[in-house]
């Protein structure tokens, strides 16, 4: 078998078990098993660890899948967007994320990354001085001029988060076919609609905070 073959098995494997069990209630094993491969260390070999396994799936739904920060920064980069703008690209976006069951396995695997495994994972990145990270920071300035840069920030990241624990639910519920009363939405549509209005409540409500009354640790 060739080792690129064998890299894509694990993959799929990974994918399919994560995104339908979790990642921490997926063991290695059952990933080679699925996957069938026979021998243990063939995920170490082609990803270093569980972990790293991990990492490159996150790493396809933010580079391909749902690569919002660039898609934002993009938007700046054509002229001073409204919030609205801003927000509908979120929301265009997760809602055709979760449109096809692969981008519903990705999207459940991308909320236990950020928000369980990860939680401080953004805010590193935000830190790191990426140059990516300082475009969507400066981006985000364009965009929200009246807001201290850190308030802006924080609604973006807490934006980005309820909308990751929504189409992650809205996922578990098409990947079970057991639709329940959270987010019981008919279509990609509807979906959509509501994703856009809860940013867009989000990111344009009033504060009496200032750079001042704020710090960083």
């Amino acid at each position: 078998m060739a080792a690129s073959d064998a890299r894509v098995r694990i993959r799929d494997a990974a994918l399919e078990l994560f995104g339908r069990g979790g990642v921490q209630g997926t063991s290695t094993r059952a990933i080679l098993d699925a996957a069938g491969l026979r021998n243990p260390s063939a995920i170490s070999y082609h990803f270093g660890s569980k972990a790293g396994l991990v990492d490159d799936l996150v790493t396809e739904v933010l580079a391909r899948e749902w690569p919002l920060v660039q898609m934002q920064v993009d938007l700046v980069a054509c002229g001073t967007p409204k919030i609205e703008e801003w927000a509908g690209v979120a929301a265009d976006s997760a809602a055709q994320l979760v449109s096809t069951e692969r981008g519903c396995l990705l999207a459940r695997i991308i909320w236990e990354y950020d928000c369980v495994l990860h939680p401080d994972a953004f805010e590193e990145f935000l830190a790191s001085g990426h140059p990516m990270a300082i475009d969507w920071q400066k981006a985000i300035e364009v965009t929200f001029p009246d807001l201290p840069p850190i308030v802006a920030v924080g609604r973006n990241l807490v934006m980005i988060r309820m909308v990751e624990w929504l189409i992650s639910r809205r996922a578990a519920k098409i990947l079970t076919g057991n639709p329940g009363p959270a987010l019981k939405v008919t279509s990609t549509e509807a979906l959509r609609g509501a994703l856009f209005e809860l940013s867009v409540a989000l990111l344009t409500a009033p504060t009496t905070l200032i750079a001042d009354d704020l710090v960083v640790e």
